[in-house]
């Protein structure tokens, strides 16, 4: 089971902006891979949960890390 953006994000709330920066390249990595055919060898069917539900939830991931990354980037270079 996955768990939400919100409990994703609540992880990583105390990271730098260059620790962030970094789980966003792994987000992308992964969402790129799935994008690419990895994961979808029809296996997915006895991975739990499936390659297509991991790659809804990094979207998802991904969408609420940027804005940590945009808030963290403030605190740390502009204010």
């Amino acid at each position: 089971m996955m768990i939400s953006p919100e409990g994703f994000i609540e992880e990583y709330k105390d990271k730098s902006y260059i620790e962030l920066v970094k789980v966003r390249d792994e987000l992308l990595k992964e969402i790129r891979g799935f994008e690419k055919g990895k994961g979808q060898d029809g296996m997915g069917i006895m991975i739990s949960p499936s390659p297509e539900v991991r790659y809804q939830c990094n979207l998802l991931y991904l969408g609420k890390l940027c804005e940590l990354i945009s808030e963290k980037y403030n605190q740390e270079f502009i204010s």
